[in-house]
């Protein structure tokens, strides 16, 4: 087979034909929205965009939410990386996210309390709760079974965007769509986790949303 041709099968079986080209793109998506960055691009929105014009504020509420939301799980999940603890950041092996799924979520309910406390925009609280029970009941499922967290991370963000800067955040609802398809291609996970993980994402930040942060 031609080199820059590449045969492989998804986790249902299924023979994917593609160019070196096409699945470095599909990396390409996987990278740029990993749950981690969504939670950085959402946050940022919400707080800068959204609320008083009180700039300051404004930071500070985006330096407290992007540090429990991004950077300490991320450098949490990087220190278990480098400590061999974790074959990749990515964390592809489903018992291995069991240990940062946890240490996650105590780090987004801190922060949630910190934002409440702190006087920050409802919606930005509101990510921040959902971030924490949304991973909760991913980890609980993954247990047994492999969700996909890329999803569930895209779609729960854009359900706060929504409800932050109304419906012409469903012109970006596609993202979903390319995200998991990625995740199939990439074999990352079957057609089923993908679809599982975004309608999680949806429903129970639209849920959480309706009920308490609106």
């Amino acid at each position: 087979m031609n080199k820059h041709v590449i045969a492989r099968q998804n986790m249902s079986g299924e023979k994917i034909i593609m160019t070196h080209n096409s699945q470095r793109l599909f990396e390409i998506v996987s990278d740029i929205f990993h749950p981690i960055t969504n939670a950085g691009i959402a946050f940022f929105l919400l707080t800068m965009f959204a609320g008083s014009n009180d700039i300051a504020m404004k930071t500070i509420y985006f330096v407290i939410a992007l540090s429990f939301s991004m950077i300490i799980p991320f450098l949490y999940i990087f220190s278990l990386k480098r400590k061999g603890h974790l074959e990749t950041v990515d964390i592809t092996e489903r018992m291995q996210r069991l240990n940062p799924f946890a240490f996650s979520i105590l780090s987004y309910f801190i922060g949630f309390f910190v934002l409440r406390f702190s006087g920050a925009p409802l919606s930005v609280q509101g990510l921040m709760f959902c971030y924490g029970s949304n991973t909760l009941l991913v980890m609980l499922v993954t247990r047994w079974w492999k969700v996909s967290v890329h999803t569930t991370g895209i779609a729960g963000p854009l359900v706060a965007l929504t409800f932050g800067f109304g419906s012409v955040i469903y012109l970006f609802y596609p993202l979903i769509v390319l995200v998991g398809l990625s995740r199939v291609v990439l074999k990352r996970h079957t057609v089923m986790q993908v679809l599982v993980g975004g309608v999680l994402g949806l429903s129970l930040t639209a849920l959480q949303f309706a009920m308490f942060f609106s």
